[in-house]
């Protein structure tokens, strides 16, 4: 492997790689006990006077906004591993690339975690980590759509 092939693999493919085994399902840090332990106690320190059934809804909730910004982050990452750095071209493939392969990733994910005993794959999860990803890439693809329209234009 040449050495430019190197650094491009270090600095632009292996933080998605990285980002992939965090989220990955036997990663049992990421199940609903054990986040109980740290979510539970900072929520009932924030709504001292919140019921438990507040509070359980409350972790359900920060637990779903995990799902979806996971994905997200994960997309970008990927997107930015098909750009690998060039900044002056836009490419709508690269967007497609890095949706495709985030939701599928989501769905391997869930799949995965039904044969997890801490675990419990969820179609709904999946479209909330499909939806993270998709609004990602939307997000950068109206803004890089959006710098190619001359500014005269834009008015």
């Amino acid at each position: 492997m040449k050495r430019t092939h190197l650094k491009t693999f270090i600095v632009y493919w292996l933080p998605p790689l990285i980002w992939m085994a965090i989220i990955f399902p036997s990663n049992d840090y990421l199940s609903s006990k054990s986040t109980s332990y740290i979510i539970v106690p900072l929520l009932q320190w924030l709504l001292p006077h919140a019921s438990q059934s507040t509070i359980d809804i409350l972790h359900i909730t920060v637990r779903k906004f995990a799902h979806f910004f996971s994905y997200a982050f994960l997309s970008v990452l990927l997107y930015r591993a098909f750009r690998a750095g060039n900044r002056k071209l836009w490419r709508p493939e690269w967007i497609i690339y890095a949706g495709m392969i985030a939701v599928i990733y989501g769905s391997l994910d869930e799949y995965m975690q039904t044969f997890i005993p801490s675990r419990t794959g969820s179609v709904y999860d999946w479209i909330i980590d499909s939806s993270g990803a998709i609004f990602a890439l939307g997000t950068i693809s109206v803004r890089n759509r959006f710098k190619t329209i001359p500014l005269e234009k834009r008015a």
